[in-house]
């Protein structure tokens, strides 16, 4: 009967850090951040080989609904901020909505490249994207325990 009890609390703890991970990742910048995942996923993929011109319509509207994704977040806050004093949330703040107007910066270059076929700019400009992505989770996005 011991093991019974023991493996239920074990199943409870498990299923209250699924909750708050569920929480966590349920707020509205997580909601952008995912919308905008799935389409440059779907960019970054067809830009790893030689992009094909007749897809050019589709890696614009892939660029539009990750650019209309960005420009929505700007204005949310990460949850991480919550666990900082005022003047750390306040420089947090300011620093992703800067981060962020600079992705969005890219997203509109990149927009222009794409609807003048310049594939190559296109290209490196999703790798300023990748590394902004990048740089942008390492500094705002709250580590899972």
């Amino acid at each position: 009967m011991n093991h019974l009890t023991i493996i239920a609390l074990l199943n409870l703890s498990m299923l209250g850090a699924f909750t708050a991970f569920a929480h966590e990742t349920d707020t509205p910048l997580a909601k952008e951040m995912s919308a905008m995942n799935k389409s440059y996923r779907s960019l970054s993929k067809a830009f790893r080989k030689t992009p094909d011109a007749g897809n050019q319509a589709d890696y614009i509207a892939l660029t539009q609904t990750i650019l209309k994704h960005a420009k929505a977040s700007i204005d949310l806050i990460p949850a991480q901020t919550s666990k900082l004093d005022n003047a750390a949330q306040v420089k947090m703040t300011a620093d992703y909505k800067q981060a962020m107007q600079a992705s969005v910066k890219t997203l509109e270059q990149l927009e222009a490249a794409l609807t003048a076929a310049d594939y190559t700019a296109a290209k490196d400009l999703l790798a300023q994207l990748k590394k902004q992505k990048s740089d942008g989770h390492d500094r705002f996005l709250e580590e899972e325990e």
